[in-house]
């Protein structure tokens, strides 16, 4: 394997890691410890880092190592704000593109989101356990990313999976994915869906603008919560 698709599986393993929840703001990242995981050098690891670092997901600390940073709320504020103003132009640039098999690939995402919420109603919980929520995590990210490649647009795509990336440190791992929340996010992704399938460029717009802006709402009180039990 090249030195450049070494970079970029290097690249791609951190940032599962952070979605996931495995890698926490704060948290010190080692070059050792993640090239030992993926069975490569520091090289690729160390470079991918560096990529990182320049997109603002990890900061250097002096005497202190690389860490992943911490989000302040005018940080989360801005990234809601920034997908608000891109998404919804590339999912009505998707609209009435999407080939079959990506439509059936977004299809099985909502109803893995759909699956989610009905085993979640079934136990009783009140939140998904560890492995629903990165079930979760995978099936929702994996379904705006697909509609972003169907928007064909390179830089837009990037640039929108780098925000959603930085949300994630703060809006994922440990914002609670309640019933509702689930459910929400499935009428959302359906709304989208049907739009995109019918080549109806407005309303598939419209409903990612409001699902973006829902989220946001979210996010946003989430953070405020954990930082009035952080400092009461």
């Amino acid at each position: 394997m090249g030195e450049q698709n070494l970079r970029q599986r290097a690249y791609e393993h951190v940032q599962r890691k952070i979605v996931s929840g495995e890698l926490r703001s704060g948290q010190v990242v080692s070059e050792q410890s993640l090239a030992t995981e993926l069975g490569i050098s520091r090289t690729p690891v160390r470079e991918a880092i560096r990529q990182l670092e320049h997109e603002g997901v990890f900061k250097q600390v002096p005497r202190y190592g690389t860490v992943v940073l911490t989000l302040s709320r005018r940080d989360l504020t801005e990234l809601y704000e920034l997908r608000e103003a891109l998404e919804p132009f590339a999912v009505a640039q998707a609209a009435g593109k999407v080939g079959g098999e990506d439509l059936d690939l977004l299809e099985k995402l909502c109803e893995e989101i759909r699956t989610i919420a009905a085993a979640v109603k079934k136990s009783k919980r009140s939140t998904p356990d560890t492995a629903m929520m990165r079930r979760l995590l995978s099936a929702d990210l994996g379904f705006h990313r697909v509609l972003l490649r169907n928007s064909g647009n390179r830089r837009m795509m990037k640039i929108i999976g780098d925000s959603r990336l930085l949300t994630g440190i703060f809006g994922t791992p440990r914002q609670e994915h309640g019933l509702e929340v689930l459910e929400e996010t499935y009428r959302f992704h359906t709304r989208i869906l049907k739009a995109v399938r019918d080549g109806n460029a407005g309303k598939a717009r419209t409903a990612m603008a409001e699902h973006i802006r829902t989220s946001k709402e979210e996010a946003l009180g989430h953070f405020d919560r954990a930082q009035s039990e952080h400092n009461p």
